[in-house]
């Protein structure tokens, strides 16, 4: 399959977020093409937390049990001085064994792997990938932007798309290419990562261990490892401006340090790889520019620790994704696509900050007084934020941050999970959305549900209505509670399952007051007549 000339959406990058993008615009049946400069998803260790609220994401594309790890598998980190010596302290990772928050819970599953899937469910939902094709040049117009590629032979060719999504990274291209600066702390530690080929079995000693920090006289490294327990990332500070310091790392230097890592014998590890990286804490001044988009690492970059990069990427492409597809597949007015960055942007900030503050918590490292904020719980950080989706877009929520336990529905959250029963099968209430607006109401309203259904209808807007205790059942009578609303209270929910407006009580439809909130949510254009 050749690469075309033209897509209604173009994706730059390969890795988990810009693959994340490509599946949620295929499901919904958008032309998405992606190109990745990479013959194949990256072998590197990166990423392998992933939060309960990521794996709803994933469950309403179908491949929540792919995704999922054994329970009691890989729950914690730890302090040590070597992986087969002492341990000086653990802990439990948050949210692993489950939240009553979510009908999920979290997965180690490693970025590779979890990458692998995602990409063969865009191309099973039709997105056209095309690895070893590198974007040699962007040039963006009022009506989108033509893309200059080149393919594996070395030829060059041109697309236009009518959007972009530049997933690309960090060091991103199209990033540079839009003269998108960034903000924040910035470089914060230069690491070399070591890529090691070794059983570690026998050296965990059945311990449920993730990852973990090495502290030993003159070395302060991180270690990751794979699912299987067999590929080793370990991470050394350095400084780069030290040339003594940087040459150190030979081969034969870097499987003694690994050895003493370990605590294993070093002819049972294997030197694959030594690349430098850098830990730093940014984020983008902008999330676009017209019809070019940013996402994931393109506009921010998280310390490691919390595992908040990959997740917030995630996430990002979420959200956008599923704007682009009201735009373009039902007709929303293209303002919508402003709350993008209004909604993110907030957020985005908070993951990095919250991030921050924890390496200023559990490192060496000299940070600013303005890193050292109050640390939020992660379950907050991943499903407590809130979006300034009516009235105002530029009006940030104040504080962004809510425990999930104390949310009830309020516009600009996340819909709670509760449990409900449709046909005497069990399913999260967050099954419900995905594919448009939908309407969750009260036994009482259900006849104002069937005008609003019905305006809906006339106007072209997808929406579904469920009235709870008619369309599905509330076996524990939980969903008011959770909800915030009386017998005869509604809730309209986005696709992304954001809350856009509630009213605790209804009592006569009036359609003018139904288009106002359309209107402001962005679904619909205005003004109404």
């Amino acid at each position: 399959m050749s690469i075309p000339s033209s897509c209604t959406v173009l994706v730059v990058g390969g890795g988990i977020v810009g693959l994340t993008a490509a599946a949620f615009l295929a499901k919904h049946g958008v032309d998405a093409v992606l190109v990745e400069r990479r013959s194949s998803p990256s072998k590197r260790l990166r990423a392998k937390f992933f939060y309960p609220r990521t794996i709803e994401l994933y469950r309403s594309l179908g491949i929540e049990p792919e995704i999922a790890t054994p329970s009691g598998m890989l729950t914690d980190a730890a302090i040590i001085h070597s992986l087969a010596g002492e341990e000086i302290r653990r802990w439990t990772l948050p949210a692993i064994e489950g939240t009553a928050a979510s009908p999920c819970v979290a997965s180690s599953i490693k970025q590779q792997d979890l990458e692998c899937i995602v990409r063969d469910t865009a191309q099973r939902l039709g997105a056209r990938l095309f690895f070893d094709h590198v974007l040699t040049a962007l040039d963006p117009h009022p009506d989108g932007a033509i893309a200059t590629v080149r393919v594996g032979d070395g030829t060059e060719t041109t697309l236009n798309a009518d959007y972009v999504i530049g997933c690309d990274g960090n060091k991103s291209m199209v990033r540079d290419r839009l003269g998108i600066g960034t903000e924040g702390l910035g470089d914060l530690v230069h690491s070399m990562s070591i890529t090691l080929r070794c059983d570690i079995r026998d050296a965990l000693r059945g311990r449920p261990l993730s990852f973990a920090w090495v502290r030993q006289a003159g070395i302060n490294a991180f270690l990751s490892w794979s699912t299987d327990l067999t590929s080793v990332v370990l991470s050394v500070e350095y400084d780069p401006m030290d040339a003594d310091d940087a040459a150190r790392f030979t081969p034969e230097n870097c499987r003694s340090l690994a050895a003493s890592c370990l605590g294993m014998p070093p002819d049972r590890i294997e030197v694959v790889d030594i690349h430098p990286w850098c830990l730093s804490s940014w984020y983008a001044d902008s999330f676009r520019r017209g019809r070019v988009f940013l996402a994931g690492d393109a506009i921010h970059s998280t310390p490691p620790l919390g595992g908040f990069g990959a997740n917030t990427g995630i996430h990002d492409a979420h959200n956008l994704a599923l704007k682009l597809v009201s735009v373009i597949k039902h007709d929303a007015p293209e303002p919508l696509l402003d709350l993008y960055e209004a909604e993110r942007g907030p957020v985005v900030r908070m993951a990095v900050a919250q991030a921050t503050a924890r390496l200023a918590q559990r490192s060496d490292v000299r940070l600013p007084l303005e890193a050292l904020q109050p640390i939020l719980d992660e379950e907050t950080i991943s499903m407590g934020y809130r979006y300034p989706i009516l009235p105002h877009a530029g009006s940030v929520p104040n504080p962004i941050t809510v425990p999930p336990r104390d949310l009830h529905a309020e516009p600009g959250t996340r819909a709670p999970h509760v449990w409900l029963h449709w046909d005497g099968v069990r399913l999260s209430s967050l099954d419900l959305f995905g594919d448009g607006l939908v309407l969750l109401v009260g036994k009482e309203a259900a006849d104002w549900c069937r005008e609003a259904e019905a305006l809906c209808h006339r106007l072209g807007i997808p929406m579904s209505c469920h009235v709870v205790e008619r369309d599905v059942d509330d076996l524990n009578a939980v969903f008011p509670a959770a909800y915030g609303i009386s017998s005869s209270g509604v809730v309209l929910v986005r696709a992304d399952g954001f809350v856009v407006w509630k009213a605790v009580r209804t009592t006569i439809f009036y359609e003018a007051e139904f288009l106002t909130v359309l209107v402001n949510a962005r679904e619909l254009h205005g003004p109404v007549a």
